[in-house]
């Protein structure tokens, strides 16, 4: 199994300094360079990533796909980790492991530095959890569901998406019964308390920012109708 995951990093680390900056890792660094609530169209921690390792590291090729790199890495071992929580053996959690290493669309996410290389993180955090609630019945674990929901929802809007599967997973199984218990649904949740102290008060500013009509995603959509409105077709 280590041998898996040092092939990931190895595969990363050469063809992530072979090829130049993709324009999203530009944009994301020219973001850290103006770090606020949140963006036009992303929330505000990939450009907090991306300040940390321009401080430490520097905002090099090799510096800035790193951590993708190292996702990729927690990526494998979350696999493993799930295939081992459904009844698979070593073959099987090997096998599992090969088949995300060689998956040329993950290939492709975790040598850019982007929401998407960290996004599965969060994601396959989520489902292992869930998986351990539903074996264990240990509804403490949905306070940790709540961090890493509120984490993913830091970087990506489209962790609403998992957390609209979940609970109509919950609803259309005998799982059900979680949706009305003191964790998860049920005032005053510790779920709930846990994602939204994570998100905190940046993630409620972020929501608010978005919506003004000076800035954020609102105001980018009414510069850009203005500017449509006033372009003038050329005389012939």
């Amino acid at each position: 199994m280590l041998l898996i995951l040092f092939a990931k990093l190895a595969v990363h680390l050469y063809a992530g300094r072979r090829y130049g900056f993709f324009v999203d890792e530009l944009y994301y660094l020219a973001c850290s360079h103006h770090l606020d609530w949140g963006y036009v169209d992303q929330p505000p921690l990939i450009a907090a990533i991306a300040w940390l390792v321009r401080e430490l590291l520097g905002q090099s090729l090799p510096a800035i796909r790193l951590l993708p790199a190292l996702a990729g890495i927690g990526e494998i071992a979350l696999t493993v980790l799930i295939a081992r929580e459904l009844g698979a053996r070593r073959f099987g959690q090997s096998l599992a492991a090969l088949c995300v290493l060689a998956a040329p669309d993950i290939l492709a996410s975790d040598n850019l530095f982007t929401m998407n290389a960290f996004e599965p993180l969060f994601w396959m955090g989520c489902a292992w959890l869930l998986i351990r609630i539903i074996k264990t019945g240990n509804g403490r674990l949905w306070i940790w569901f709540g961090i890493v929901a509120g984490l993913g929802l830091e970087n990506k809007h489209s962790m609403l998406i998992f957390g609209a599967g979940v609970v109509v997973g919950l609803l259309l199984t005998q799982q059900r019964r979680w949706l009305a218990s003191r964790w998860l649904l049920a005032p005053p949740s510790p779920c709930w308390f846990s994602c939204l102290t994570c998100c905190g008060i940046s993630g409620i500013i972020s929501r608010f920012w978005n919506c003004r009509p000076t800035s954020g995603a609102a105001g980018g959509i009414q510069r850009s109708v203005r500017s449509r409105s006033s372009f003038r077709k050329p005389s012939p």
